[in-house]
Protein backbone atom coordinates (compact mmCIF):
# COMPACT_ATOMS: atom_id res chain seq x y z
CA UNK A 1 0.00 0.00 0.00
CA UNK A 2 1.24 3.38 -0.65
CA UNK A 3 1.44 5.90 1.55
CA UNK A 4 0.26 9.72 1.18
CA UNK A 5 0.93 12.42 2.47
CA UNK A 6 -1.94 14.37 4.32
CA UNK A 7 -1.87 17.04 1.81
CA UNK A 8 -1.88 14.97 -1.36
CA UNK A 9 -4.79 12.83 -0.04
CA UNK A 10 -6.58 16.48 0.75
CA UNK A 11 -6.05 17.64 -2.96
CA UNK A 12 -7.36 14.20 -4.18
CA UNK A 13 -10.70 13.98 -1.95
CA UNK A 14 -11.11 18.48 -2.74
CA UNK A 15 -10.43 16.92 -6.41
CA UNK A 16 -13.38 14.25 -6.61
CA UNK A 17 -16.08 16.81 -4.48
CA UNK A 18 -15.24 19.58 -7.29
CA UNK A 19 -14.25 22.11 -4.78
CA UNK A 20 -11.39 23.97 -4.53
CA UNK A 21 -8.49 22.84 -2.16
CA UNK A 22 -7.58 25.04 0.73
CA UNK A 23 -3.97 25.26 0.42
CA UNK A 24 -1.68 22.36 2.04
CA UNK A 25 1.34 23.36 4.64
CA UNK A 26 3.88 20.75 5.22
CA UNK A 27 6.80 21.15 7.41
CA UNK A 28 10.36 21.40 6.02
CA UNK A 29 13.12 21.44 8.49
CA UNK A 30 11.13 23.59 10.91
CA UNK A 31 8.95 26.02 8.80
CA UNK A 32 5.71 25.04 7.02
CA UNK A 33 5.03 26.06 3.46
CA UNK A 34 2.07 25.44 1.48
CA UNK A 35 2.60 22.56 -1.40
CA UNK A 36 1.15 24.51 -4.40
CA UNK A 37 2.43 25.27 -7.67
CA UNK A 38 2.62 28.37 -9.57
CA UNK A 39 -0.82 28.25 -11.36
CA UNK A 40 -2.36 27.52 -8.08
CA UNK A 41 -0.76 30.34 -6.58
CA UNK A 42 -2.18 32.26 -9.30
CA UNK A 43 -5.44 30.81 -8.70
CA UNK A 44 -5.70 31.88 -4.59
CA UNK A 45 -4.39 35.20 -5.68
CA UNK A 46 -7.56 35.56 -7.58
CA UNK A 47 -9.33 34.12 -5.07
CA UNK A 48 -8.10 36.47 -2.64
CA UNK A 49 -8.50 39.84 -4.66
CA UNK A 50 -12.44 39.00 -4.53
CA UNK A 51 -12.20 37.94 -1.14
CA UNK A 52 -11.11 41.63 -0.15
CA UNK A 53 -9.63 40.30 3.35
CA UNK A 54 -5.92 41.09 3.79
CA UNK A 55 -4.03 38.17 2.84
CA UNK A 56 -0.26 38.08 3.33
CA UNK A 57 1.73 36.07 0.63
CA UNK A 58 5.28 35.32 0.96
CA UNK A 59 7.80 32.59 -0.89
CA UNK A 60 11.06 31.68 0.90
CA UNK A 61 14.69 30.90 -0.10
CA UNK A 62 17.93 29.67 1.37
CA UNK A 63 18.68 32.54 2.86
CA UNK A 64 15.36 33.53 4.04
CA UNK A 65 14.56 30.08 5.50
CA UNK A 66 18.38 30.00 7.52
CA UNK A 67 17.19 33.66 8.68
CA UNK A 68 14.04 32.24 10.10
CA UNK A 69 15.59 29.67 11.72
CA UNK A 70 17.50 32.11 13.57
CA UNK A 71 14.83 34.68 14.48
CA UNK A 72 11.85 33.83 16.39
CA UNK A 73 10.08 37.01 14.49
CA UNK A 74 10.48 35.61 11.10
CA UNK A 75 9.62 32.08 12.25
CA UNK A 76 6.58 33.54 13.66
CA UNK A 77 5.28 35.81 11.00
CA UNK A 78 6.13 32.90 7.99
CA UNK A 79 3.52 30.68 9.95
CA UNK A 80 1.20 33.59 9.72
CA UNK A 81 1.28 34.27 5.93
CA UNK A 82 -2.10 32.44 4.15
CA UNK A 83 -0.01 31.85 2.02
CA UNK A 84 4.08 30.78 1.82
CA UNK A 85 5.55 28.94 -1.12
CA UNK A 86 8.90 27.58 -1.67
CA UNK A 87 11.20 30.55 -3.58
CA UNK A 88 14.61 28.21 -4.20
CA UNK A 89 15.21 25.23 -6.18
CA UNK A 90 17.88 24.34 -3.28
CA UNK A 91 15.01 23.75 -0.50
CA UNK A 92 13.16 22.22 -3.27
CA UNK A 93 16.24 19.51 -3.72
CA UNK A 94 16.60 19.30 -0.22
CA UNK A 95 12.53 18.49 0.16
CA UNK A 96 13.21 15.75 -1.95
CA UNK A 97 16.03 14.08 -0.06
CA UNK A 98 13.22 14.19 2.76
CA UNK A 99 10.48 12.70 1.09
CA UNK A 100 8.43 15.47 1.24
CA UNK A 101 5.96 15.59 -1.94
CA UNK A 102 6.34 19.36 -2.90
CA UNK A 103 5.28 19.63 -6.59
CA UNK A 104 7.33 23.03 -7.63
CA UNK A 105 8.67 25.94 -6.56
CA UNK A 106 6.90 29.53 -6.64
CA UNK A 107 10.20 31.89 -7.36
CA UNK A 108 8.65 35.85 -6.42
CA UNK A 109 10.39 36.85 -9.61
CA UNK A 110 8.36 34.72 -12.09
CA UNK A 111 5.28 34.77 -10.31
CA UNK A 112 5.25 38.92 -10.76
CA UNK A 113 5.71 38.16 -14.54
CA UNK A 114 2.73 35.87 -14.75
CA UNK A 115 0.57 38.07 -12.55
CA UNK A 116 0.69 40.98 -14.41
CA UNK A 117 -0.58 39.31 -17.31
CA UNK A 118 -3.73 38.50 -15.51
CA UNK A 119 -3.61 42.06 -13.43
CA UNK A 120 -3.68 43.53 -17.35
CA UNK A 121 -6.55 41.56 -18.27
CA UNK A 122 -8.85 41.61 -15.40
CA UNK A 123 -8.18 45.20 -14.28
CA UNK A 124 -6.38 44.65 -11.20
CA UNK A 125 -5.30 48.06 -9.47
CA UNK A 126 -1.14 47.24 -8.46
CA UNK A 127 0.70 49.28 -6.21
CA UNK A 128 4.80 49.08 -5.94
CA UNK A 129 6.50 49.67 -3.07
CA UNK A 130 9.97 49.86 -2.98
CA UNK A 131 13.49 49.89 -4.61
CA UNK A 132 15.32 53.10 -5.28
CA UNK A 133 13.10 56.38 -6.79
CA UNK A 134 14.68 56.17 -10.05
CA UNK A 135 14.78 52.22 -10.62
CA UNK A 136 10.74 52.28 -9.55
CA UNK A 137 10.08 54.88 -12.11
CA UNK A 138 11.50 53.13 -14.59
CA UNK A 139 10.36 49.39 -13.83
CA UNK A 140 6.51 51.44 -14.12
CA UNK A 141 7.65 52.61 -17.24
CA UNK A 142 8.43 48.74 -18.85
CA UNK A 143 5.43 47.65 -16.99
CA UNK A 144 3.32 49.97 -19.03
CA UNK A 145 4.94 48.83 -22.28
CA UNK A 146 4.91 45.60 -21.57
CA UNK A 147 1.55 45.07 -20.04
CA UNK A 148 -0.58 46.99 -21.72
CA UNK A 149 -3.82 47.81 -19.49
CA UNK A 150 -2.22 47.52 -16.23
CA UNK A 151 -3.85 49.86 -14.11
CA UNK A 152 -0.76 51.31 -11.74
CA UNK A 153 -2.67 52.69 -8.74
CA UNK A 154 0.45 54.11 -6.99
CA UNK A 155 4.05 53.63 -6.17
CA UNK A 156 6.78 54.43 -3.59
CA UNK A 157 10.26 53.75 -2.91
CA UNK A 158 11.65 51.54 -0.33
CA UNK A 159 14.25 53.82 0.99
CA UNK A 160 11.68 55.94 3.81
CA UNK A 161 12.14 56.37 7.45
CA UNK A 162 9.93 54.78 10.44
CA UNK A 163 8.85 58.26 10.72
CA UNK A 164 7.37 58.23 7.51
CA UNK A 165 6.31 54.87 7.07
CA UNK A 166 2.52 56.21 8.64
CA UNK A 167 2.74 58.60 5.53
CA UNK A 168 3.49 55.51 3.12
CA UNK A 169 0.92 53.26 4.86
CA UNK A 170 -1.67 56.04 4.67
CA UNK A 171 -0.71 56.65 0.60
CA UNK A 172 -1.55 53.19 0.35
CA UNK A 173 -4.54 52.30 1.42
CA UNK A 174 -5.64 55.75 -0.11
CA UNK A 175 -4.70 53.88 -3.32
CA UNK A 176 -7.38 51.31 -2.83
CA UNK A 177 -4.69 48.37 -4.67
CA UNK A 178 -6.16 44.99 -5.22
CA UNK A 179 -2.33 43.59 -4.78
CA UNK A 180 0.51 45.23 -3.25
CA UNK A 181 4.03 44.01 -4.71
CA UNK A 182 6.60 44.84 -1.45
CA UNK A 183 9.97 45.02 -3.27
CA UNK A 184 11.84 45.69 -0.14
CA UNK A 185 14.37 43.00 1.68
CA UNK A 186 14.36 40.78 4.15
CA UNK A 187 13.87 41.41 7.18
CA UNK A 188 12.66 44.85 6.21
CA UNK A 189 9.41 43.95 4.62
CA UNK A 190 8.02 41.08 6.78
CA UNK A 191 8.21 43.62 9.79
CA UNK A 192 6.52 46.46 7.61
CA UNK A 193 3.74 43.66 6.79
CA UNK A 194 3.26 42.56 10.21
CA UNK A 195 3.36 46.14 11.47
CA UNK A 196 0.51 47.20 8.78
CA UNK A 197 -1.12 44.58 7.31
CA UNK A 198 -4.69 45.53 8.64
CA UNK A 199 -4.10 49.34 7.98
CA UNK A 200 -3.11 48.73 4.50
CA UNK A 201 -6.54 47.49 3.30
CA UNK A 202 -4.63 45.57 0.54
CA UNK A 203 -6.14 42.03 -0.11
CA UNK A 204 -3.33 40.40 -1.82
CA UNK A 205 0.36 41.67 0.08
CA UNK A 206 2.67 40.04 -1.91
CA UNK A 207 6.72 39.77 -0.87
CA UNK A 208 8.85 39.96 -3.78
CA UNK A 209 12.10 41.00 -2.96
CA UNK A 210 14.46 42.21 -5.67
CA UNK A 211 11.74 41.71 -8.46
CA UNK A 212 11.07 45.39 -8.78
CA UNK A 213 14.94 46.09 -9.47
CA UNK A 214 14.22 42.95 -12.48
CA UNK A 215 11.25 44.55 -13.84
CA UNK A 216 13.58 47.79 -14.10
CA UNK A 217 16.15 45.77 -16.09
CA UNK A 218 18.73 46.48 -13.53
CA UNK A 219 18.42 42.92 -12.55
CA UNK A 220 18.77 40.12 -14.96
CA UNK A 221 17.08 36.61 -14.46
CA UNK A 222 18.88 34.21 -15.15
CA UNK A 223 18.59 31.04 -17.92
CA UNK A 224 16.08 28.34 -17.06
CA UNK A 225 19.03 25.55 -16.67
CA UNK A 226 20.50 28.00 -14.25
CA UNK A 227 17.41 28.17 -11.95
CA UNK A 228 16.43 24.52 -12.70
CA UNK A 229 20.41 23.15 -11.15
CA UNK A 230 19.69 25.98 -8.45
CA UNK A 231 22.40 28.34 -9.11
CA UNK A 232 19.77 31.34 -9.40
CA UNK A 233 21.89 32.84 -6.28
CA UNK A 234 25.35 32.41 -8.37
CA UNK A 235 23.43 34.82 -10.94
CA UNK A 236 22.58 37.03 -7.93
CA UNK A 237 25.55 37.23 -6.31
CA UNK A 238 27.16 38.18 -9.92
CA UNK A 239 25.55 41.34 -10.04
CA UNK A 240 25.22 42.67 -6.85
CA UNK A 241 28.48 41.16 -5.15
CA UNK A 242 29.01 43.56 -2.51
CA UNK A 243 25.40 43.45 -1.32
CA UNK A 244 25.11 39.72 -1.50
CA UNK A 245 28.25 38.08 -0.88
CA UNK A 246 28.43 37.43 3.11
CA UNK A 247 24.39 36.91 3.38
CA UNK A 248 24.82 33.96 0.59
CA UNK A 249 28.06 32.71 2.25
CA UNK A 250 26.73 32.78 5.77
CA UNK A 251 23.28 31.76 4.89
CA UNK A 252 24.51 29.04 1.99
CA UNK A 253 27.24 27.34 4.73
CA UNK A 254 24.89 27.28 7.31
CA UNK A 255 22.26 25.48 5.35
CA UNK A 256 25.09 22.49 4.07
CA UNK A 257 25.50 22.17 7.86
CA UNK A 258 21.78 21.35 8.58
CA UNK A 259 22.09 18.97 5.34
CA UNK A 260 25.45 17.71 6.54
CA UNK A 261 23.44 16.76 9.83
CA UNK A 262 20.52 15.91 8.73
CA UNK A 263 21.88 13.25 5.69
CA UNK A 264 25.54 12.39 6.57
CA UNK A 265 26.10 11.92 10.15
CA UNK A 266 23.11 9.79 11.22
CA UNK A 267 24.97 7.66 8.41
CA UNK A 268 28.34 7.64 9.38
CA UNK A 269 27.49 7.32 13.11
CA UNK A 270 24.96 4.23 12.22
Amino acid sequence: MTFLYAPVLERRKAKMLGVEAIPAKINFLGVSFHDVTMQETLELIERFVKDRKPHKMFSVNVACYIESLEDSFMQSFYEKCELLTLDSMGLYFASKLLGLPFRETVPTSYLTLELLKIAAAKKYRIYLLGSKPEYLARAIRRIEERYPGVDIVGSSHGYFTMEEEPIVVERIAKANPDILLIGISTPIKEKFVARNSELLKVPVQIGVGGTIDVLAGVIHLPPRWVRMAGLEWVNRLRQEPRRLWKRYLRTNVAFGLILLKRFVLPTVKS
